[in-house]
């Protein structure tokens, strides 16, 4: 029983990881196409990681997984976040309001 959710899980994770793939290919500014980038694919191997615990169902496996997790789950935002800042330096984003960061930059 427990193979079968575990399997049923991962495909679910490997779909969020698709959906973010496609978010990637199909927004056009470079924001959404980060957004995409970054949510969907931490949901996704955090759903791949427990259906891989509850398939394997072993301690040592159980604390890689976690770990994994936990590294994705520090390590994207940060990324994410600089990726951003980069973008925000090169590229000339149309907003919808007000541009905080460069406000905050010229306020400096």
């Amino acid at each position: 029983m427990l193979d079968n959710v575990g399997g049923a899980v991962m495909i679910l994770g490997a779909l969020f990881a698709l959906l973010a793939a496609m978010g990637v290919h199909k927004f056009r500014d470079p924001y959404s196409r980060m957004h995409a980038a970054a949510k969907s694919p931490t949901l996704g191997l955090l759903l791949v990681a427990i259906g891989a615990g509850l398939t394997i169902r072993s301690l040592a496996a159980g604390v890689t997984l976690t770990l994994v997790v936990v590294l994705q789950l520090l390590t994207s935002p940060v990324a994410t976040h600089l990726a951003a800042r980069a973008v925000h330096l090169r590229v000339r984003v149309e907003q919808d309001g007000v541009d905080e960061l460069e406000r905050d930059e010229h306020a400096s």
